[in-house]
């Protein structure tokens, strides 16, 4: 459950940031489902890859224990949230310094 909240947490931060500094982070709609499909598909197989191997687990501890072919749902939620948080903290670092 603490993966769950912590990128709630980051999910409701990103989304007040992007609210208050009124952000344009894709020129269109198109081009952010582009990049946040691509993203998280090289995510997952990365990921599904990794657990493949044996590299790394996802443990029960800190999960909410559903899994989508193996993987725990907040690893999905990961590569949706990461990238926005990722491009909203950019977006909003450049517009500040500009």
């Amino acid at each position: 459950m603490e993966y769950f909240l912590v990128l709630t947490g980051i999910l409701m931060l990103t989304m007040f940031i992007h609210w208050k500094y009124n952000l344009q982070l894709y020129l269109s709609r198109k081009g952010m489902m582009v990049s946040i499909i691509t993203i998280f598909l090289i995510g997952m197989t990365w990921d599904y890859y990794a657990v493949w191997r044996g590299h790394w687990i996802f443990p029960g501890n800190g999960l909410i224990g559903t899994r989508i072919f193996g993987l725990p749902i907040e690893e999905f939620m990961f590569f949706l949230i990461g990238p926005y948080f990722a491009l909203t903290i950019y977006n909003m670092s450049n517009s500040k310094i500009k």
